[in-house]
């Protein structure tokens, strides 16, 4: 068939234009590279297929306009090289029913590069559900973020609400098994409200600014803190954060948090500066920093603390574990105001007086101050590596109270087993009355001061006696003669420690003897208890393990025969709960070595001194709110030492002879009773035995 003129004109001008089209694609590309979403769709109900086109187009900017409501989604998955732009006033909102997988998010970048997530304006929300996240049909999860950021690189989020999340407003962590950080992120003008984790957790990562961002009135899953730095493995890393002029306020849990005990020193630095920030008024820690005792911990880097105010926190800033070598911690320019204080201030900014007018009497809690109100570092660890590593340049803190130089709003305080003391603590802490500022003191943190305020610190350490010697041929004398005292020793009438977490038991067992043991579980506050492990040791070292059970209304019971003659060693694992060594067959003796975490018991306990020892010392650990006393008597029923109300360190160590020599220890039967303390609750306290094998009945 021949084709008219006009029939020609329209096939060539068709031709033409995909010529054109052809030749000039990049052309139109490049003019596509911004696109709205709302031309792939909007639906007042779910968005969620046109809002994932968009992204998915290719387009270097997406643009999330306004409408007249919510873009309710379900969750949405980020890609490479993509600037997502909310619309001034836009909101995100996750779809009502979804988001029933723990691991959804609302917005997820996994090995995401090159990324922008920002508003316009004065800024744009991204809102979840939490509340509807805490009941049925939904499992209970501490992931259903707002923005999960795993082993991203080169990421800006920028001038955004992020609030009420099922888990974190931000999260960065890791991706696959690589374990490789998030790298170049940014976190600019970002306010994270009422999430039920945390405001922002960062698990894993190199190269992090966050600035200019408001972390605030967190609530739901513990840690719920505003920020919570926590590595999950020993490959995973902190290095290369800085925080600047950041608001972490009004949290369930702490305002900024670093807790460490996971990371190695792999080759990467622990490094972080918080600058200009302010931590006010969250129920946990102001600042918390923890990291773990271990040859491999001592990582290079440098944490700074600068130009920072810590307001009205439970608790002030606790330093834990943190080792005297390794990356240098410093504070510089930090202003610390305690609960009391900050009661007092608002009071007298309310009635318009002045802070040297007298305030009201009866109002408890502005004189309820304790070192924990303002800063402590605290001790840990086994292996005899002094904790420390710390200076304080220009840090003040203020107090309802007038300061008093013998008991200063800061604490050294050693909760390790054998005592590894402070090394490398420098600077000094100014104490100001919030009454009148002229009442000031300043503590110089050298040796002598330091020595003179924590006594127990600098106490002579007494090695601890390796209770695997039981079983060894060399201390067969000793290990006979521990037995033999036992064996017939009538059982005293206090009740059995209720340990905590876990605990060490030896019985002395002999073949073809049933040895039978009944545990009971009991539970503490909210947390639930979990199936009992039990492992027993036997002398020859062969384990017999049981199966887990769940002890709670009845008492779990075991019996073993071992094949071989020794002590036998049983070791009870029990989650957060305690257990109770409720009845035995035989003899069973609670181990104190390295050291035993005790939960609210009383009542007196004995250990036995054999004929040989050379040295002897005890050593009890309580806190600021939960103390405990406790007396030390000789097989003679004399009282050796008294440690009353123990709220840091305190200790008895055998006294030494003119010639240096520890004097000789009496054997037998020694006593310790534990009491109520005389000021705050007796609730969790630690304690050891060292010289001598650290079992007690």
């Amino acid at each position: 068939m021949v084709k008219t003129r006009f029939e020609w004109a329209f096939v060539v001008a068709i031709t033409f234009a995909a010529s054109i089209l052809s030749s000039g694609g990049a052309l139109a590309q490049e003019e596509r590279s911004r696109i709205v979403a709302s031309e792939y769709g909007f639906n007042v109900d779910d968005s969620t297929d046109a809002l994932q086109r968009a992204i998915d187009s290719g387009a270097k900017t997406v643009v999330i306009d306004k409408q007249s409501s919510p873009w309710i989604v379900r969750p949405l998955k980020l890609r490479d090289n993509l600037e997502l732009v909310l619309e001034e006033g836009v909101e995100v909102q996750a779809k009502k029913g979804e988001f029933k997988e723990i691991g959804d998010v609302l917005l997820a970048c996994d090995n995401t590069k090159n990324l922008t997530i920002r508003g316009e304006g004065k800024g744009a929300t991204l809102r979840m559900r939490k509340r509807e996240y805490w009941s049925e049909p939904y499992r209970k999860s501490e992931w259903r973020h707002g923005i999960s950021l795993r082993s991203a690189e080169h990421v800006l989020i920028e001038n955004l609400q992020i609030a009420e999340t099922g888990g974190d407003g931000i999260y960065l962590g890791t991706s696959g098994t690589a374990k490789l950080p998030c790298r170049d992120v940014t976190i600019r003008r970002v306010d994270c409200v009422e999430n039920n984790r945390q405001g922002i957790s960062v698990i894993n990562v190199d190269g992090l600014l966050i600035e200019d961002c408001v972390l605030r009135d967190t609530n739901g899953t513990p840690p719920a803190a505003g920020i919570d730095f926590e590595p999950n493995g020993a490959d995973e890393q902190i290095t290369n954060v800085v925080m600047r002029r950041v608001v972490a306020i009004n949290n369930a849990g702490d305002g900024i948090t670093f807790y460490l005990p996971q990371m190695r020193s792999r080759g990467h630095e622990l490094s972080f500066v918080i600058e200009d920030c302010d931590s006010v008024r969250n129920a946990g820690m102001g600042l918390g920093l923890t990291v773990a005792n271990g040859e491999d911990m001592r990582q290079s880097g440098e944490m700074i603390v600068r130009n920072t105010r810590i307001y009205g926190n439970r608790i002030g800033v606790a330093v834990r574990s943190k080792w005297a070598e390794g990356a240098p911690l410093r504070f510089e320019d930090v202003l610390l105001v305690t609960p009391s204080a900050d009661k007092a201030l608002e009071y007298a900014k309310y009635k318009g007086v002045s802070l040297r007018d007298e305030l009201p009497k009866g109002i408890d809690e502005w004189t309820k101050t304790t070192a924990s109100s303002g800063i402590s570092l605290i001790a840990t660890g086994e292996d005899g590596e002094a904790n420390g590593g710390t200076t304080f340049k220009g840090v003040t803190i203020v107090d309802a109270a007038a300061p008093d130089a013998t008991k200063p709003l800061f604490a050294l305080r050693d909760a390790s087993a054998d005592g590894v003391g402070f090394a490398k603590v420098s600077g000094s802490i100014i104490s100001v009355s919030a009454l009148d500022s002229t009442s000031r003191v300043e503590t110089v943190l050298d040796a002598e001061t330091l020595a003179t305020l924590f006594p127990f610190l600098y106490a002579r350490r007494v090695p601890l006696w390796n209770l695997a010697n039981l079983n060894v041929e060399s201390e067969k004398a000793t290990s006979d003669e521990v037995a033999a005292a036992w064996r017939d020793r009538p059982k005293p009438a206090a009740k059995p420690f209720r340990a905590r977490g876990d605990a060490t038991y030896y019985v002395f067992t002999t073949p073809g003897e049933k040895t039978e043991l009944a545990f009971r579980q009991r539970k503490i506050g909210s947390y639930e208890p979990k199936p009992v492990d039990v492992t027993i040791t036997e002398p020859d070292g062969a384990e017999q393990k049981f199966d887990p059970a769940l002890a709670v209304d009845e008492p779990l019971r075991i019996a073993f025969e071992s094949k071989t003659k020794g002590w036998s060693r049983v070791y009870v694992n029990f989650g957060a709960s305690t257990v109770e060594l409720e009845s035995s067959s035989a003899p069973v003796l609670t181990s104190a070595d390295p050291k035993l975490d005790v939960f609210s018991s009383t009542g007196r306990f004995e250990f036995y001194v054999p004929k040989n020892a050379q040295d002897l010392a005890l050593r009890v650990v309580g806190s600021a709110t939960e103390r405990v006393s406790a007396t030390l008597f000789d097989p003679d029923g004399a009282e050796v030492a008294r440690l009353e109300d123990v709220e840091l360190l305190a200790s008895w160590t055998n006294p030494l002879d003119e010639s240096g020599a520890p004097k000789p220890i009496k054997s037998g039967f020694w006593t310790i009773q534990f009491d109520r303390p005389s000021v705050g609750v007796l609730e969790d306290y630690i304690f050891s035995i060292q010289g001598v094998p650290a079992l007690l009945r």
